[in-house]
């Protein structure tokens, strides 16, 4: 009980940190800006290319739109355990943290929760968004398959991903326990490292081999498959495939991440240098 009760307080606290400066409809709709940025800029610059050669496929640019949204929505959570790691250091919230020693992972995965409620809230809206932009200046329709039951696909799949996010946040944090640069840049490297390796603009099996048989197997492109598999494909048999993959891959990334997290959380204790500003 005392990890679902610090588990829920870190919820809250996440939350908290994210929209108790406004109100949520007002956090949410800023926070929903970066991503139409990202959908849109993907979706612009394939248009152009595909249209210049006489290539442009409808079906090509709801697969980019998915990809897109998604490895943003990714990012946008996954790094958020170094997010509380740095904050802890600099507004000596770390010490609190610390009263027990089992208190920090869940601290660190409750924050990782609240950000993923605010994460899929934001990233739907901008594929929405991005869908009627995409329509209006593009004048093309985009042959997503909208339903009950392939949003109720969708939302399976984003919930099933959290053990994978969570998993890397807290490799993420591994790292960040001992640093202090450019921890803040983590967002950027996260994003591209998922943009190249998650198959969100392009099939995996373009990248050249080993990064093609390692990207293939990434939860987080299995992830990705399952929802083209709702949205574009409509494809039951293969999304169910695809989620299972997901699902056992997440395991293994979130048993890999609380290992390194353990591992380096352990040995900053020993040495000091938990909430340390400078290492």
């Amino acid at each position: 009980m005392s990890y679902v009760k610090a588990l829920a307080a870190s919820i809250w606290a996440g939350w908290q940190r994210d929209f108790g400066w406004t109100n949520p409809i007002a956090g949410l709709s800023l926070k929903t800006i970066a991503p139409i940025a990202s959908v849109m800029t993907a979706t612009t610059v394939y248009y152009l290319g595909s249209v210049a050669v006489g290539a442009f496929d409808p079906n090509h640019l709801a697969y980019i739109l998915i990809g897109a949204a998604l490895y943003a929505h990714v990012a946008a959570y996954s790094w958020v355990p170094s997010l509380a790691i740095t904050e802890g250091k600099w507004s000596n919230v770390s010490t609190q943290i610390y009263i027990s020693p089992k208190s920090s992972p869940p601290y660190l995965a409750g924050r990782c929760l609240a950000s993923f409620a605010t994460s899929a809230i934001t990233s739907i809206g901008s594929l929405v968004a991005a869908f009627f932009i995409s329509e209006s200046f593009f004048r093309t329709s985009i042959p997503f398959i909208v339903t009950p039951l392939s949003l109720s696909l969708l939302l399976v799949a984003l919930v099933v991903n959290i053990l994978a996010s969570m998993g890397l946040g807290f490799l993420l944090g591994a790292y960040t326990i001992f640093a202090t640069k450019f921890e803040w840049a983590l967002p950027t490297y996260v994003s591209g490292v998922l943009m190249v390796f998650s198959g969100a603009l392009y099939p995996v099996t373009l990248l050249p081999w080993p990064m093609s048989a390692i990207a293939d197997v990434l939860p987080f492109t299995e992830f990705i498959r399952a929802a083209r598999d709702a949205f574009v494909y409509n494809s039951i048999s293969q999304y169910s495939y695809h989620l299972v993959l997901a699902f056992l891959g997440g395991i293994v990334f979130l048993a890999l991440g609380l290992l390194a997290y353990r591992y380096a959380e352990r040995r900053a204790r020993r040495l000091g240098v938990v909430d340390r500003k400078t290492v």
